[in-house]
């Protein structure tokens, strides 16, 4: 098994699967030390573009759908298990001769390309927004949230939770306005100021 995944043919499929593992390893690390990896890279890209051949490609990859880091997981996790599967089939119809890498990777980046937008824009569907499109950064200022993962202290980040008047759901990373400030799970915040990659919040009384 070990030959197996080590072996030169399966490399990029191996490496690619070595990325997911880390970020998903990163992530429970980061939600122990009352942050996370997925909130600090959780807007989903705003595509400015207007050639209609581009707009349909990445609304077919569901990059306007899904915050980036969860689209590359969806997307290395696709590449890496189709050239496994490639290879494991070329080794049962070729007595343990694998497949060429010239032809897996292109095959293996085509189905992960394929089947990353259709998997992706399922995600979507139940992944809660971050931002609504429709309300700016200003429209949240005063919203009362709660503290769900972690404490949140100068520097240090926590996961907080609130309902917008569109009745969605949504989830920030909060720190305190003030120096002296903490708020643990369960804490009521306001939020007062967004900063890149998380809020600044004071106490709900």
């Amino acid at each position: 098994m070990t030959t197996f995944f080590f072996n030169d043919a399966n490399f990029l499929f191996s490496t690619a699967l070595f990325i997911v593992v880390l970020l998903f390893s990163a992530e429970v690390i980061g939600i122990f030390l009352g942050s996370s990896l997925f909130g600090l890279f959780s807007d989903i890209p705003d595509f400015d573009i207007e050639v209609p051949s581009v707009v349909a490609l990445i609304s077919w990859l569901a990059l306007d759908r899904l915050p980036m880091i969860i689209w590359l997981v969806i997307f290395l996790t696709i590449f890496s298990l189709s050239g496994y599967v490639f290879n494991i089939v070329w080794l049962f119809a070729n007595e343990e001769s694998f497949i060429t890498p010239v032809i897996s990777v292109p095959m293996a980046l085509f189905f992960a390309a394929l089947l990353t937008g259709r998997v992706g824009a399922l995600i979507a569907l139940i992944l809660p927004k971050e931002e609504s499109s429709a309300m700016s950064d200003d429209d949240f200022v005063g919203v009362v949230a709660q503290i769900t993962v972690g404490s949140a202290r100068m520097g240090c980040s926590a996961e907080a939770k609130y309902i917008d008047k569109f009745n969605q759901l949504h989830y920030v990373l909060v720190q305190p306005f003030e120096n002296d400030d903490e708020f643990v799970s369960g804490d009521k915040v306001i939020l007062v100021k967004k900063e890149t990659g998380f809020w600044l919040v004071t106490g709900y009384l």
